[in-house]
């Protein structure tokens, strides 16, 4: 009976497994292991079912317990290890099953996998070309290769630059995803966006034509949509790519990685604006459950958008500590550096910030960027005979056999402004001489000739006073395009110093200035902050200019005021101190007490009522015999308190009696 029952139930298996029924199918596994609890077939299929449910740790368990010592499971434990983000046994154990035998399609297929989600682009591009070339055009799996090869591809690109763009054609919206992110990674923006818009159109129909539900077609353009926004905010279209990304949070897409990526190109994109709503968001793109899910590069990214939002918030020591971190996480990053040293120079340490800076220049000595930092710093110091020294350093370490890098037009251009800046004309002259004739003769140059460069050569040789040479460089431009209206000013300047009537025969070749189109009264009626009267006419002018007048200020007399009375004298005094003054009423009583500072008879320095030491000139006999003697004896004498005091009938002010 039961092993009819188990019969039964692994008919019941196979036909739930094929339809999709998972959950049905797990519940028919334990049935079966509670009949037969050592059962491999059974217990093989609950670990399939449990992996198609996404309970990778219950898989692991089950195959530590049941197949310790069985090498049965080993792809399925591996592809375990990868989900669960355990990538260290996981190739371990890849390895050893090599070693073993001869690893299948499947196996190395993980193996690729395994090495991308280790940011091993290189060796994963390997793996998956290998792949590629064994695999058939007409087998299912192609094209899922050629998605995750196009993947590597794009990672290995957004972290060194170096691949190429594949001219691919499919109608899988995933390999055009990639495909674009590879464009995208390369800086071939108009190709991104192509393509993504494409993908995001046949992502759309597909979908719909499959009756898939709609919150996973939302999951799916979700990460279309938000990759086609990063290419418009690439273009500059910062406004649709706002959009698009407000679109994205706005329909609660729930992968938690797409999430941070968004929020952190929305910070991107206002930059200094909302500075808090700004650390909101980043605290949410690097946190632990989206960290795992980030590519190296990604949450690099991330991490230096944080550092450079605590500079903006002037938290200068955070600032400089996190970029400290991410330095020793991520040497070969060259914008980290920047970004401590501009921390410090905002601290005012820019000697400080100058000094970092040649510290990891001379880690890194090529290395444009940390050179042209220090020099921008020294500039803006006032040291322009050091930034020299430290660019002039940098192009000994290149050396002549590399002229494309010695001769590239930033460096030339610094290098002359500098030699300008240190009164070293002549030697600013022969590098513009060299780089012109590089140039020239150079074939990546030559094809797309940097014509403006030449116009500031000749520019400079006219501005020092080389007519001649300005002259010669000025007609070469002139042939090359005899339409350039500038070089041939620039050649008549040059001729009215060499040759007037050379000068006259190419004057007759300037286009004319076209008026026609102007409405002259109209402009002259809309100078922004001038009036009419006041706008500057010529000589045969038939209209007539306002003539200026000056307006003289009536002035400023009082109300009342009659100019045949004289002004009171004490006008400026206040009432009560008047002489024409009368108290009335209560003020009678405080008529001789007066203000703080008013006048006192006998009053000494300042009128504040002290003795004054020498006496009064104009005092009468008894006052002379008086006031000494008294103010003696009122200085001697102290104050003795009253006994029993009779109680008064005014009241007693409770603050304030003591003030002055």
């Amino acid at each position: 009976m039961s092993d009819q029952q188990v019969s039964n139930l692994f008919s019941e298996l196979q036909k739930t497994s094929k339809q999709g029924q998972d959950e049905r199918s797990l519940e028919l596994c334990d049935q079966i292991i509670k009949l037969d609890s050592d059962n491999k077939l059974a217990l093989q299929c609950k670990i399939v079912t449990l992996i198609r449910l996404g309970q990778y740790t219950n898989a692991l368990s089950l195959i530590a317990r049941k197949f310790r010592d069985d090498d049965t499971l080993s792809f399925e434990k591996i592809y375990c290890y990868y989900r669960t983000n355990q990538l260290l046994p996981a190739l371990e154990l890849l390895k050893e099953i090599k070693q073993k035998q001869e690893p299948s399609s499947s196996l190395l297929f993980l193996e690729a996998q395994l090495l991308y989600a280790q940011d091993n682009y290189k060796e994963s591009i390997q793996v998956y070309e290998e792949l590629l070339e064994k695999t058939s055009k007409s087998d299912h799996i192609y094209e899922e290769i050629q998605v995750n090869l196009l993947a590597a591809k794009m990672g290995l690109a957004f972290s060194e630059k170096c691949v190429a763009s594949p001219a691919i054609e499919t109608s899988q919206y995933e390999v055009a995803y990639n495909a674009a992110s590879l464009h995208l990674a390369n800086g071939q923006l108009d190709d991104a966006r192509k393509q993504l818009e494409s993908a995001r159109k046949v992502c759309h129909e597909r979908l719909m034509d499959a009756d898939t539900p709609q919150e996973e077609i939302d999951e799916e353009l979700a990460v279309i949509a938000t990759q086609l926004a990063y290419t418009y905010q690439r273009q500059g279209r910062l406004g649709d790519a706002m959009e698009i990304y407000q679109s994205v949070i706005d329909s609660g897409v729930s992968d938690a990685s797409l999430k941070a990526i968004v929020n952190n190109n929305v910070v991107s994109v206002k930059q200094k604006k909302d500075l808090q709503d700004a650390a909101k968001k980043l605290k949410s793109a690097s946190g632990k459950e989206v960290e795992s899910r980030l590519k190296r590069y990604q949450k690099r990214v991330i991490s230096m958008n944080d550092a450079l939002l605590q500079l903006y918030m002037n938290k200068y020591d955070a600032c400089r500590d996190m970029a400290q971190k991410l330095i020793q996480k991520y040497p070969e990053n060259e914008t980290l550096y920047l970004v401590l040293a501009a921390a410090t120079y905002q601290q005012h340490k820019a000697e400080a910030a100058v000094e970092e800076l040649k510290k990891y220049a001379s880690k890194n000595p090529k290395s444009l960027a940390l050179r042209f930092a220090t020099i921008q710093l020294q500039l803006l110091q006032s040291r322009p005979a050091a930034a020299l020294t430290t660019l002039e350093s940098y192009l000994s370490l290149i050396g002549d056999k590399n002229k494309k890098e010695y001769y590239q037009p930033a460096v030339i251009a610094l290098l002359v402004y500098l030699y300008e800046q240190t009164g070293q004309s002549d030697k600013a002259m022969d590098t513009l001489d060299k780089a012109s004739a590089f140039w020239k003769t150079d074939g990546s140059f030559s094809s797309n000739a940097p014509t403006s460069i030449m116009k500031q050569t000749a520019a400079f040789k006219l501005k020092t006073g080389r007519y001649s040479e300005a002259a010669l460089d000025f007609e070469e431009l002139v042939r090359a395009d005899p339409t350039d209206a500038q070089a041939i000013a620039g050649l008549i300047s040059a001729y009215i110093e060499v040759d007037p009537a050379k000068a006259e025969q190419y004057g007759n070749a300037l286009p004319a200035i076209a008026l026609d189109h102007l409405d002259i009264p109209a402009l002259e009626r809309s100078v922004p902050g001038v009036k009419r009267g006041y706008v500057k006419k010529h000589n045969h002018s038939t209209r007539a200019t306002k003539p200026k007048t000056k307006k003289k200020r009536k002035p400023l007399l009082p109300k009342e005021y009659d100019p045949a009375k004289t002004p009171d004298p004490e006008r400026w005094i206040p009432a009560r101190e008047r002489s024409t003054y009368k108290a009335k009423g209560k003020s009678k009583k405080a008529l001789g007490k007066g203000p703080q500072g008013s006048y006192v008879a006998g009053g000494g320095l300042g009128g504040t009522g002290s003795a004054n030491i020498g006496g009064t000139k104009a005092a009468s006999s008894e006052n002379t015999a008086e006031s000494p003697t008294e103010a003696a004896k009122t200085e001697a004498k102290p104050a003795t308190p009253a006994k029993n005091p009779a109680p008064s009938k005014k009241k007693n002010k409770k603050k304030g009696k003591n003030k002055w």
